[in-house]
């Protein structure tokens, strides 16, 4: 009996620590403080791009940028790259000096600058995060101290949910460091209350060479795309300095630091043997790659796929990613066939995730789309694309509606997103035309259908069909 029970104990241990362990799960959960140099812009991207950093939130504080400014940059990339729900906090604390470098403040972070006027507290960012995240939380400097510090000064308590400060800065050349001189009373106070910090040595990554910046252009992906143009736009030698990188490469590749202990910290600094342009560009193919669970990589030869299908494969990846394609054809393998409303589903949950920065299995949903076919159909691409499945619990159907529409929570917020009503009468238009020649139980029709979801999959874009609203 006593082995018995010591063989139970065991198993529910074990069953445990499986149950809490998932393998879409970052290694960090980031918040940014950002002074919005060329380099924070282009470790934002790196960091926006990563599946093993959730970003959740960007405080914008004064620096080479002021901090109103560089809100609205930031705002302005996260609008872009469709992201706008990931949260956004102004630090204008004057203690810590806008330098206002002129190139990176004539810097456009998107095509289309915002002009908010209501610009959102930091301390109401933090506090959202904070008080809604379960996981323990990276606080990445890419300028000053000032925020860290004040937050913590106001918020003592949370020093508890804090896993680790990492700040750029060159600790050995303290005095002479940029990101110290912008506010070193707040560095003084850090220190006081012996908090760790990780240092990144952002000058040990020197600068990029013409090697690295041609093989960057040569990539097709919208992060090289942005990444590339901020080494372009500028003939300021200052623009294409790696600082701020650097620690998105601290908390991807640890491997390639060197580490050097300190009294109560620690300074990385990149190993003199390191080939960082290998290493750059390895970063960027790893970051648009799709994570499987059984397969190795997925299928993108236009061979492994029905002729109709191939024809409009090449384009609709190129138009809306690979995320999405994946999530369509798995919807369409997990559903049986290929039904209109699963696809919309499907491009609803890869919406609504983009829109958070959130992950697989991260988003909690009520769909409105009832049980009944076609509308409940959507249920079925919300699951694959999100990860919110039946199984996993986080997917509830309102039965009382059969609506394209479904309510998504992340972190103590609510977003909604439903078909907008010109798509929605197209398609009943559409399928009302073809039972009426066809028949609803014919085959032809069903082989309608498929042409019908094909063109919806290849044309609509996701970013156009659904109507967002947050509460």
């Amino acid at each position: 009996m006593k082995r018995f029970l010591i063989l139970l104990f065991i198993f529910v241990i074990l069953l445990s620590t499986t149950v809490r362990a998932h393998p879409w799960k970052p290694d960090h959960y980031v918040i940014i403080d950002t002074d919005c140099g060329f380099d924070d812009y282009r470790a934002i991207n790196l960091m926006l791009s990563s599946s093993n950093i959730r970003v959740l939130a960007i405080i914008t504080s004064n620096g080479v940028v002021n901090a109103q400014d560089g809100y609205l940059k930031v705002k302005s990339l996260l609008k872009q790259n469709y992201q706008e729900g990931i949260l956004v906090g102004v630090n204008p604390n004057l203690t810590q000096i806008a330098r206002n470098c002129d190139a990176a403040l004539n810097f456009n972070w998107a095509e289309t600058m915002q002009n908010e006027i209501n610009q959102v507290d930091y301390m109401d960012v933090l506090n959202q995060v904070f008080d809604n995240c379960t996981e323990q939380v990276t606080f990445t400097n890419m300028g000053g101290l000032n925020t860290i510090h004040s937050y913590l000064e106001n918020n003592p308590i949370q020093i508890e949910k804090i896993k680790e400060i990492v700040w750029t800065c060159n600790q050995e050349n303290l005095k002479g460091s940029f990101n110290f001189q912008l506010d070193t009373l707040s560095f003084n106070n850090i220190n006081n209350k012996k908090l760790k910090i990780n240092y990144i040595n952002g000058d040990s990554f020197g600068a990029y060479t013409s090697e690295l910046i041609h093989k960057i252009g040569m990539d097709e992906s919208q992060l090289a795309k942005n990444i590339h143009r901020s080494l372009s736009i500028s003939t300021s030698p200052f623009t294409k300095l790696i600082y701020d990188e650097s620690a998105f490469f601290y908390l991807v590749h640890k491997q390639i630091f060197s580490k050097r202990s300190l009294e109560n910290d620690i300074e990385y600094s990149l190993l003199e043997e390191v080939k960082l342009t290998s290493v750059y560009i390895d970063r960027i193919e790893r970051i648009i790659k799709i994570q499987n669970q059984v397969l190795s990589d997925f299928p993108m030869d236009t061979s492994d796929y029905i002729s109709d299908i191939q024809i409009m494969m090449e384009s609709t990846i190129k138009s809306y990613g690979k995320e999405e394609w994946a999530a369509c054809v798995l919807t369409s393998e997990l559903h049986r066939h290929l039904g209109v409303f699963s696809l919309i589903g499907a491009k609803m949950g890869v919406r609504a995730k983009e829109y958070f920065g959130a992950g697989n299995d991260e988003l909690r949903i009520v769909s409105y789309a009832g049980l009944v076919p076609p509308f409940s159909c959507l249920n079925d691409g919300l699951q694959v694309s999100t990860g919110a499945t039946i199984g996993h619990g986080l997917i509830s159907v309102n039965e009382n509606n059969r609506i394209p529409m479904a309510d998504f929570y992340y972190m103590g917020r609510k977003i909604t997103l439903s078909l907008k009503e010109e798509y929605r009468l197209q398609i009943a238009a559409e399928i009302k035309e073809l039972s009426i020649i066809c028949g609803l139980d014919s085959n032809i029709y069903w082989d309608l259908v498929r042409n019908l979801a094909i063109k919806y999959w290849a044309n609509w874009d996701r970013h156009n069909i659904f109507e967002i609203t947050e509460q």
